[in-house]
């Protein structure tokens, strides 16, 4: 499965890869250069070249191996790669990597003291300079001469891969070597924190200087046109970054804090220091860098309040982590009615029908419920006898709903973080956002551009989830899952752009897609291996939830930060998640058992 990367230099990479060019040239670059991989970023570690060196008397195709596993080591300009190349080799740090794994070398022409041969490898992602990863999936290939000096064999000169000088990583040392933190950067509204991973592969004592470094240089280029960057185009850090006493030693480091001195911010007014002070507090603590975070503007503090400095409890109103699950409750769709389940999910919990006409129908296919828990949006049975034919109807919880328009087919609706919109697909094509006025009651229908869906992977839309900060968007299409995020165009309207297929190492087959974090997507698949998915889809990690007492297929999943609800063909089943968690069987919900059921949450 091919990943698609929208950026341009990403478009003519994927163009030139799919060539694979078998080249004869090798790059003649001057030895000393400035890696441009993010691994520069950390400086050198406790050990630069973590015992990776060339081993005496290795054959050829060792010691390709092992250089493309010294590669994940940028310290001292690539020191421990150039350990495997001839004294005279000259050899650039190509400016894009690609880690691989299933590495193949494959001689082409040998004699006694000289050697070439071909690397053909599966790409897992693209590391940019940035660190950023892009997960991905296609057949590597480049080309090698190695020579013997003094009866050892080592590297002469290595190829481009296409036209493009690229830096083979090997996907096992770069896992040893790299680590993934979570940036963030406000939403539009700048109600929430929108995440954004990056790898680093620096030491502790340089993380938060790293980390913010990174932060001030802005969002990566597919969240550029989707968040609000405080930082602007022109901020810096001045000076060092040290602990809160002003010491340059491990900043962060146990319980010695951070300070940074910023410059070059646009404004500092205290709405935008609320979220400059949380962007930085959240992405250093999801990072266990430990503060307080003493945070000042050219010498002077963000915000008087917090001279001695930030802590989390002081930017807990836009926190990446906060959930209204719990103060909302769990709720479903039960032959086509509308319930809450109250006194827990086990044999004691209770189904109550939600009050007003939702309550008591029998047509609901499925409910979309507002992250607060006060808009319902409800795609109600409208063609004869159980035919063809969907409506939607929003209302009040526990209210009177209004019916504001019909198609063949519906996707279960997906509520904006506001509470203002609900978004769906019409017949498998047409995604379409809902908002209905609170006060007038005045409902208007927009259309989304989500032109680029056809393109990204072909046939219909059977769902549509908007992450919890309402900056990303999973769908399900033609049984792939795409990620994207919601744009607001130069012409005003909404798009869905950077779409991206989600590359894992299995076929995704998948039925239903739902959001844990920002980051996390839950697929329920079509398939009785590993029916549930847990996916890190920027990076491709996939963790199968354990399937014992499932019946998959799976036809539809729903994700709290703690729990995980997957409807099979008895029922609705729930099975704990997250790091307090070590479940492995899934408990049926009892009161969803049987009949036509779906778990409900808020989002």
């Amino acid at each position: 499965m091919s990943r698609t990367l929208r950026t341009p230099a990403a478009k003519a990479l994927v163009i030139l890869l799919a060539a694979l060019v078998a080249l004869t040239g090798c790059a003649n670059i001057p030895e000393s250069t400035n890696p441009r991989v993010i691994g520069d970023l950390g400086g050198e570690t406790a050990a630069p070249d973590r015992g990776l060196a060339p081993r005496r008397d290795s054959q050829p195709e060792v010691i390709v191996r092992d250089f493309l596993k010294a590669n994940a080591v940028a310290d001292g300009n690539y020191a421990a790669s150039r350990k495997f190349l001839t004294p005279n080799a000259s050899w650039d740090v190509p400016q894009q990597a690609v880690v691989v794994k299933d590495i193949d070398v494959l001689p082409t022409e040998r004699s006694t003291n000289f050697m070439k041969a071909t690397i053909r490898a599966q790409a897992t992602g693209f590391l940019g300079a940035d660190g950023t990863f892009e997960p991905a999936s296609q057949s590597i290939t480049q080309n090698v001469q190695l020579l013997q000096v003094d009866g050892q064999w080592r590297l002469q000169g290595i190829s481009s891969v296409g036209n493009t000088p690229m830096l083979l990583i090997d996907t096992e040392q770069f896992r040893v070597v790299y680590r993934r933190y979570l940036l963030y950067f406000p939403d539009p509204t700048g109600r929430t924190l929108v995440p954004d991973a990056r790898w680093l592969a620096g030491p502790r004592s340089k993380l938060a200087s790293d980390l913010l470094l990174l932060l001030v240089r802005g969002p990566r280029a597919a969240l550029k046109d989707a968040v609000y960057n405080p930082f602007g185009a022109n901020a810096g850090i001045r000076g060092a970054v040290t602990d809160a006493q002003g010491n340059q030693r491990d900043p962060g480091v146990g319980f010695a804090g951070v300070r940074v001195d910023l410059t070059g911010l646009p404004r500092v007014e205290p709405d935008v220091a609320r979220l400059v002070a949380g962007q930085i507090v959240w992405s250093l603590a999801g990072a266990d860098v430990q503060g307080p975070y003493v945070i000042t503007v050219d010498g002077s503090p963000l915000d008087d309040k917090h001279q001695s400095g930030w802590n989390p409890n002081d930017v807990a109103s836009i926190s990446p982590n906060a959930s209204s699950d719990l103060a909302v409750g769990l709720h479903g769709v039960l032959d086509g009615r509308f319930v809450k389940i109250t006194g827990g999910q086990g044999a004691g919990g209770q189904v109550t029908p939600v009050a007003g006409p939702l309550g008591a129908s029998t047509s609901i296919r499925s409910v979309g419920l507002s992250g607060t828990g006060r808009q319902v949006a409800a795609v109600l049975d409208a063609g004869g006898r159980g035919g063809p034919g969907t409506a939607l109807a929003l209302a009040p919880y526990g209210g009177v709903p209004t019916q504001v328009l019909t198609a063949g087919s519906m996707t279960r609706p997906s509520w904006t973080p506001d509470d203002a919109a609900v978004w769906t697909v019409l017949d498998g094509t047409r995604v379409v956002r809902v908002r209905q006025d609170q006060t007038t009651g005045e409902v208007s229908t927009t259309d989304i551009d989500a032109s680029e869906v056809a393109a990204a992977a072909p046939g219909p839309i059977t769902e549509l989830r908007l992450s919890r900060d309402g900056v990303r968007a999973a769908l399900v299409v033609g049984g792939k899952v795409l990620v994207g995020v919601v744009q607001a165009a130069p012409n005003g309207q909404t798009k869905l752009a950077r779409l991206t297929s989600v590359v894992t190492d299995r076929e995704l087959v998948a039925s239903s897609v739902d959001w844990q974090t920002g980051d996390v997507i839950f697929i329920g698949r079509n398939t009785s291996d590993s029916p549930v998915l847990s996916v890190r889809y920027d990076s491709g990690e996939v963790t199968a939830v354990p399937s014992r007492n499932l019946s998959p297929p799976v036809y539809n999943v729903a994700v709290s930060t703690s729990a995980v609800y997957a409807t099979d063909s008895s029922g609705v089943w729930e099975i704990g998640i997250g790091p307090d968690s070590d479940e492995q069987y899934w408990s049926q919900v009892d009161r969803l058992a049987g009949g036509r059921a779906n778990p409900v949450l808020p989002g």
